[in-house]
């Protein structure tokens, strides 16, 4: 059966003929797709229905949930997608425009430090669109000025501290610091966490350039500088490795593609400014309007122009995300790059900084068959946009985790079994009732078998990334977990790799609880001994 004609009306005018995913307005060619399949039990509702174009449509077609890579949208995502979009709609008053959209109006925010050096030498190669044309300004002379005040090539936005042989030592020597909550998502894979004094800063600032600049602002440390992190380095043999953890650096661009048959050259942007010097808590409204002018050269059809909009600081504990979709690029012999399409948490955005100017569009001139016209900017909003990362493969191990009426990190599992079989055990603590077993890194998992009180539990149980297992354990009880861990390539242990896992385990428990709320989550297939 199809959607009855008062579902179809409802969603097209809640959505003003938009695709909820990509956001452009195609009139005539927008389709009701639905949510979950009819198949598989989706009804012909106003809940299960969502406005997708034409190629949205194709990526949402085939989803299997035992495969989830890629762009394909999980029923979760276009659940999410169309609720955002609504919202976006409802909240910024978008009509039906007269005739479709003659630009594709996006935001993209580069996470990759090594992205951001190659953007500002002009290198757009890595950019995730056909035919980039870059526009110089203001923001992107201050992110120039950021990068040449670094000293290297990369930047990890984290320095190796001392090893310790324990918490007590550490906590002897730094009673000031705090043993983190194994519930809390933001540092869940640092057991401890403290501030740093500027002295111990100060001694490694040369190395950093973002960090030297912030310590020059006389910025408050425990809000926009450094705090330092301690994790068992079981692949080091370390009991306790402190981290120091500095602001990470972004950059947000809008991002103006060509989606009509013919050139056509832009004008100008109507835009909030934001004029500041240094370092400054991040505000996309309530700014003075503008109109800044841009390259008149034509635009082919399928290029795309790409406007620096703010050198971005985002706060030292991990982000918790929705994503919608994703695609990855790279293998084993060189840094993996990922855009995804999703959701920065609104709790986060308070506490993002920015570097020197900002400016946030509201419209966009350009020029058509000899007049100027204009086209609507949806608000800049880190809750809606792509993010391009970049990064070294991080295979170490696998993830183990507690539950106690909710998700709690415990540490790694199998860390000496690089590609060898081995065993680990561990015991229940009262309280608990299930274990997660979770692969979220570069790598693959084989468990061979899982005792549970010396009792076989399961066997051939094969873990890929994003993939985990739950079981339910007694109290007291001792589990024994047989196997080896696979890495997808070369990991780069030359590095401090704390922030890069902590952001991975928080997560994972962000989407973990989110899984639970919706039903949603995989399971993996195992032989199972009652």
């Amino acid at each position: 059966m199809a959607f009855p004609s008062t579902v179809k009306d409802k969603i097209l005018i809640y959505t003003a003929r938009h695709c909820c995913v990509c956001h452009r307005y195609k009139g005539v060619k927008v389709e009701v797709h639905h949510i979950k399949q009819e198949a598989l039990g989706g009804s012909n509702t106003y809940d299960n229905a969502i406005s997708l174009c034409f190629d949205c449509h194709c990526d949402a077609g085939h989803y299997n949930p035992k495969h989830p890579r890629g762009t394909k949208f999980s029923p979760r995502e276009l659940k999410k997608a169309k609720e955002n979009w609504i919202q976006l709609v409802a909240d910024n008053n978008i009509k039906q425009p007269s005739e479709p959209d003659s630009f594709l109006c996006q935001y993209f925010v580069c996470e990759s430090y090594e992205n951001l050096v190659e953007i500002s030498n002009g290198d757009l190669s890595k950019f995730p669109v056909d035919y980039p044309l870059l526009v110089n300004n203001e923001i992107l002379t201050s992110l120039k000025k950021i990068i040449k005040n670094h000293p290297e090539r990369y930047r990890h936005a984290s320095a190796w501290g001392k090893g310790y042989k324990g918490k007590d030592e550490y906590l002897s020597e730094h009673p000031d610091a705090t043993v983190t909550n194994e519930s809390e998502d933001k540092f869940s894979y640092f057991e401890i966490t403290r501030t740093p004094t500027k002295e111990e800063l100060n001694e490694i600032s040369s190395k950093d350039g973002v960090l030297k600049l912030m310590l020059e602002e006389n910025l408050p440390i425990e809000d926009v500088s450094a705090i330092v992190g301690c994790y068992e380095d079981a692949c080091g043999g370390i009991e306790l490795q402190e981290e120091y953890i500095f602001r990470r650096l972004w950059c947000a661009f809008a991002v103006i593609t060509n989606i009509s048959d013919q050139p056509m050259a832009l004008d100008s942007l109507d835009v909030c400014q934001n004029k500041k010097n240094g370092f400054s808590e991040l505000v996309t409204s309530n700014h003075d309007s503008k109109s800044i002018n841009l390259p008149k050269v034509p635009i082919k059809p399928g290029a795309t122009v790409i406007v620096p909009l703010a050198v971005l600081l985002p706060p030292l504990y991990s982000i918790a995300r929705e994503e919608w979709s994703s695609k990855s690029t790279g293998d084993g012999s060189e840094q993996v790059q990922i855009v995804t399409h999703g959701s920065v948490m609104s709790r986060n955005v308070n506490d993002t900084y920015t570097y020197g100017d900002s400016i946030f569009p509201n419209a966009m001139y350009f020029k058509k068959d000899g007049n100027i016209n204009t086209q609507e900017f949806h608000s800049f909003d880190l809750t809606n946009m792509y993010c391009i990362d970049r990064h070294w493969q991080c295979g170490s191990c696998p993830h183990l985790f507690f539950m106690r009426g909710e998700i709690a990190y415990k540490r790694e599992l199998l860390a000496h079994c690089e590609s060898t079989i081995g065993e680990d055990s561990f015991d229940i603590p009262k309280g608990v009732n299930s274990i997660i077993i979770a692969e979220i890194e570069d790598e693959t998992t084989e468990i061979q078998s899982i005792f549970i009180n010396d009792r076989l539990y399961l066997s051939n149980l094969t873990l890929r990334k994003s993939e985990f297992i739950e079981i339910t354990v007694p109290n007291n009880a001792v589990v024994r977990v047989v196997g080896q861990y696979i890495p997808d390539g070369d990991s780069n242990k030359s590095i401090p790799q704390g922030v890069k896992r902590n952001d991975i385990v928080s997560q994972f428990m962000y989407s973990y609880s989110k899984w639970s709320e919706n039903g949603d989550g995989t399971s993996v297939s195992a032989c199972f001994h009652p």
